[in-house]
């Protein structure tokens, strides 16, 4: 099951599943902040309380899905065997910044 954690080390968790199935805090205080989202709808970001590390993103208009922060994986297997099916918020990407090849590029979120 790989594993991941902020920063500062305080915050850690672990998932299973491809994609994601089964998420959990193992350690760590957390603090929340939502936001609407372009649907309307809340988004709300999981953060490190100690370091304020971005850990996991719920978007109200995905009930099903959590999005887990890439950049928290300590596993570099993981990371290797992680890549990602699709690009989002091209829209707001530089012009220079070109799209990855074997994505699904999309201008938002849906």
């Amino acid at each position: 099951m790989p594993k991941g954690s902020c920063n500062c080390g305080e915050y850690q968790h672990e998932y299973e599943g491809e994609p994601v199935a089964t998420y959990k805090k193992t350690s760590g205080k957390v603090f929340n902040w939502t936001r609407k989202g372009d649907s309307g709808k809340d988004v709300t970001y999981n953060n490190c309380g100690t370091c304020g590390t971005i850990m996991t993103v719920s978007a109200e208009a995905m009930p099903d899905m959590v999005i887990f922060k890439a950049g928290t994986l300590d596993d570099q297997d993981a990371i290797e065997s992680s890549k990602p099916g699709a690009q989002i918020y091209n829209k707001n990407k530089p012009s220079w910044c070109d799209g990855l090849a074997y994505a699904v590029q999309k201008d938002g979120a849906s």
